[in-house]
């Protein structure tokens, strides 16, 4: 394989380069230009049929490559990137591939351009030594995922009965291997609920000598609230149904578990914190298996030099929960305006949901978990496994809508820089991601 890598690498890079020059920020008109771009490179390298699914918002790409049987395997990705900011903070031109110290630079080139074709030239590598497919491939890749996928689960939906309706197992192809630059199989995803509580008492800001004692604060009346939502002595959320579906690891989690690296100097020093779990046991059971509460902003009142002896009218308190297991957002909602029913009749306080993500569970005996560790063993020597994902991605699309398991397979280097400026995807990182998506068919075979 490596023969056929360097013979082609040359040419996977002036793909990558032509890839990385079409600006496909959200709402830019090289979003089209992206289409047009993987809809003619799917049909040449794969004879693939290629459909454009106009939505709401990006086109959906959905490319069939038939193979011996009718089984499908789904690859997911994503055409769209995030706007490159400062230009002045990057080292070269974000639009235009550079190649230097063994690494890629531009953006796309880790999240999920570069990805993206590590999986096509993977598969391209397989055609070209096999002859064909032992099952058919679809890759569905959306231009939204940096917006939150927010058309992504009705278009599926439409999908699901009729193009999508021999799809067995779904591959997504996003994210960071890990800061060892070990290859990881990540199975669910804690999802995300967020939402913003707004407190107003009067039509301004007041004197605290003039109305003090005679006008309700609203900060104090916003931290009354949040002690109703969370006890902070005992770190327990008291929003009624929040814990149900919560769920302790079973014993071959466990396992994947024990096997994942943890330094915890190494991470004290990476992120200042401090107060970290002594063991890895702990530490990754708080990332993966326990939901989260946290106060992700809160606004009141004056807080800048000084002192302004006023009255806050109002306050805004925005919190973020992970959700983890089985956790139903609908029946936590239903808690928390249950909880503050009177509060909210007293037309004092304004609930607003912000951000509702489900989670995503694939079981820990799924059919391909043993495949996939197999060509994971080829790369590394070692198959590491995160039974859920700490972070929140759309997933539940495949595993609650196409009722099919969700595998993630990130293949960008953990120092890949997304989202920020110098993102970048190592050659090393590059070239293993092709090798495993080959080992990866070859094993599902």
């Amino acid at each position: 394989m490596r023969k056929f890598i360097e013979t082609h690498i040359g040419y996977f890079e002036d793909i990558l380069d032509k890839f990385i020059r079409l600006r496909s920020t959200s709402g830019n008109e090289d979003q089209e230009a992206a289409v047009f771009f993987l809809d003619r490179l799917l049909t040449r390298l794969f004879a693939a049929k290629v459909k454009i699914i106009n939505t709401d918002g990006a086109p959906l790409i959905v490319a069939t490559v038939t193979g011996k049987s009718d089984t499908t395997k789904l690859f997911y990705g994503h055409y769209d990137v995030m706007p490159p900011g400062n230009i002045n903070e990057w080292n070269s031109e974000p639009f235009t591939l550079k190649k230097a110290n063994d690494r890629y630079w531009g953006r796309g080139t880790g999240d999920n351009k570069g990805q993206l074709l590590a999986v096509i030239f993977g598969l391209y590598m397989y055609k070209e030594v096999h002859g064909n497919f032992p099952f058919n491939i679809q890759l569905v890749i959306e231009g939204e995922e940096e917006q939150g996928s927010p058309h992504l689960k009705d278009t599926i939906v439409k999908l699901a009965s009729k193009t999508l309706n021999n799809v067995d197992s779904a591959f997504v192809v996003d994210g960071s291997i890990n800061q060892f630059g070990q290859h990881i199989l990540r199975l669910g995803n804690r999802g995300a609920f967020g939402f913003e509580i707004r407190a107003k008492t009067a039509l301004n800001d007041n004197h605290s000598g003039n109305m003090g004692n005679v006008m309700d604060n609203a900060a104090a009346k916003l931290i009354n609230i949040l002690n109703k939502i969370y006890d902070f002595s005992q770190e327990r959320v008291l929003i009624p149904n929040f814990y149900e579906g919560v769920k302790e690891p079973n014993q071959q989690e466990e396992n994947w578990l024990a096997e994942l690296p943890y330094e915890k100097e190494v991470i004290e020093e990476q992120t200042g914190v401090k107060k970290l779990p002594c063991n890895a046991k702990e530490y990754y059971h708080k990332l993966m298996f326990e939901p989260t509460f946290n106060i992700s902003g809160i606004n009141a009142g004056y807080s800048e030099k000084g002192i302004k002896t006023i009255i806050p009218h109002q306050a805004i308190l925005k919190i973020d929960c992970r959700l983890v297991g089985r956790q139903n957002i609908t029946e936590i909602k239903k808690g928390l305006q249950q909880l503050l029913k009177e509060d909210l009749l007293s037309e004092e306080f304004v609930v607003d949901y912000l951000v509702e993500v489900p989670t995503s569970n694939t079981a820990s005996n799924a059919p391909d978990i043993k495949k996939i560790c197999k060509a994971l063993k080829k790369i590394d020597g070692k198959a590491l496994v995160e039974p859920v994902m700490p972070g929140t991605v759309p997933n539940y699309i495949w595993t609650d809508v196409l009722k099919v398991p969700a595998y993630t397979l990130p293949l960008a280097n953990f120092d890949q820089a997304n989202h920020s400026t110098n993102e970048n995807i190592s050659q090393k990182a590059f070239i293993e991601g092709i090798t495993l998506v080959y080992e990866l068919i070859q094993n599902l075979a």
